[in-house]
């Protein structure tokens, strides 16, 4: 008898919430005062969230009354796309997503992004010229422009003047070749205390993607086709390319291994005095604005036999072709990429507005934490590309797992990255898609 009365208990309990588990979500199109909800998804850190909810929603909604902004977020990276494609399953998607290059080419592949075309030809206030091209054009698929950037930044030279002038070497300018830059970073490494280890690096490199493509570009090698449709990396100059930057730390010794680092990432060296040069993003500022006891400046990336090149990293927003509201969507795109959200950007010391009235403006590029060279960031686009992407984003940073040998002196590098480019080519050619 207390069994059968348990299992109606059960019953009664369970019956409810698996019809609640599986029954349709609904996500409501209007708030109790009648206006369209917007929902954003984003990943914002604590400060970001802070001043969308304080500034940038509630002056949109001041001037658009019509609109009401709902903001869904995923704390930092891990996790997002997961609860994004659970919201999109479910039904329940958002009309706006935060989007960065290295899952952009996923949504755009899966056709689950407006073209904003259509909008922008009938938006007689719009223009988007009034946005770096460069960065533009890394939201667009198959000739559809699928969103717009809010923020992006190249990767330039980051040095200390302070240990340059201690070491008597020139400071770095638009001659600076990879020989100059060795030669550099070869007299800036020192053994300080005369105890036989190295204190301070000339350099300190980074195994990041949007670090050492730029190495690869500078050799004339590539990472993937154009198309994206099939890996590279197994080509001769590509190969050189990779190694040269490898081998500042395994074979020149002028950039600490993963020992020799003591815990400190290449900021936190740079900023330690311990690495004389760094290769960063002007997202770098934000962290440098708590306070660097030295001088220190930017420059351009040292040329390599195919010239100069670097990496350019950027954010921004898509309206997912589910929205049941694109004209609002739209309006909210506009503001949030536009000249409000810019100064937003500027606000939080987010590298740089995608928006270039503000992002060329004395307010960023002459504010108190830029460094005299400031302006060499907005240089750099010319030269600057983004590091590619495949639409199966997922396999593609598996596959990176396979250089952690040649970082660590394990393997060789033509082994890396010939293990490298088979992964790539067969998650490109449909084996795991």
């Amino acid at each position: 008898m207390r069994k059968l009365l348990t299992y109606i208990i059960i019953l009664i309990v369970a019956v409810p919430l698996v019809r609640w588990v599986f029954q349709p979500k609904i996500r409501p199109e209007y708030d109790e005062k009648g206006r369209v909800i917007i929902e954003w998804y984003n990943y914002a850190t604590p400060e970001f969230l802070e001043l969308y909810e304080k500034y940038l929603i509630p002056e949109f909604e001041r001037t658009h009354p019509n609109i009401k902004i709902r903001l869904n977020s995923s704390m930092g990276d891990t996790g997002y796309d997961a609860k994004l494609l659970t919201l999109i399953a479910g039904k329940i998607a958002p009309d706006i997503i935060h989007i960065t290059q290295q899952n952009f080419p996923f949504y755009a592949s899966k056709g689950l992004l407006m073209d904003l075309n259509p909008a922008i030809e009938k938006d007689p206030e719009f223009n988007i010229d009034d946005y770096f091209g460069q960065v533009v054009d890394g939201l667009r698929y198959q000739g559809e422009l699928l969103g717009l950037p809010s923020d992006f930044s190249a990767i330039c030279l980051v040095y200390n003047k302070k240990l340059f002038d201690e070491a008597k070497v020139p400071y770095p300018d638009e001659t600076w070749d990879w020989n100059k830059f060795l030669w550099a970073a070869r007299k800036l490494t020192k053994d300080t205390d005369g105890d036989g280890a190295t204190d301070q690096f000339g350099f300190a490199s980074v195994n990041s993607y949007n670090r050492w493509p730029a190495w690869v570009w500078a050799n004339g090698g590539e990472v993937l086709s154009a198309d994206a449709k099939k890996c590279l990396m197994d080509d001769p100059k590509a190969i050189e390319g990779l190694k040269f930057y490898i081998n500042l730390s395994l074979k020149e010794h002028v950039a600490p291994t993963s020992t020799q680092n003591l815990g400190q990432d290449y900021e936190q060296m740079f900023m330690a005095q311990r690495a004389a040069m760094i290769a960063d993003s002007r997202y770098a500022y934000k962290l440098f604005s708590k306070g660097l006891e030295f001088p220190w400046d930017v420059a351009h990336m040292p040329k390599g036999p195919a010239g100069r090149a670097t990496t350019f990293i950027w954010g921004g927003n898509c309206i997912l072709k589910s929205t049941k509201h694109p004209k609002e969507a739209w309006e909210f795109l506009k503001f949030v990429s536009g000249y409000e959200g810019a100064l937003l950007n500027v606000k939080a010391g987010n590298a740089f507005p995608a928006y270039k009235k503000v992002a060329m403006s004395d307010q960023v590029l002459k504010s108190p934490i830029s460094p005299p060279s400031d302006h060499v960031f907005i240089e750099a686009i010319e030269y600057g590309r983004q590091a590619p992407f495949p639409p199966q984003y997922t396999e593609f940073n598996q596959a990176m797992r396979n250089f952690e040998g040649a970082w660590l002196g394990y393997s060789s590098v033509e082994d890396a990255c010939k293990a490298f480019t088979d992964a790539v080519n067969a998650a490109i050619s449909g084996e795991v898609w």
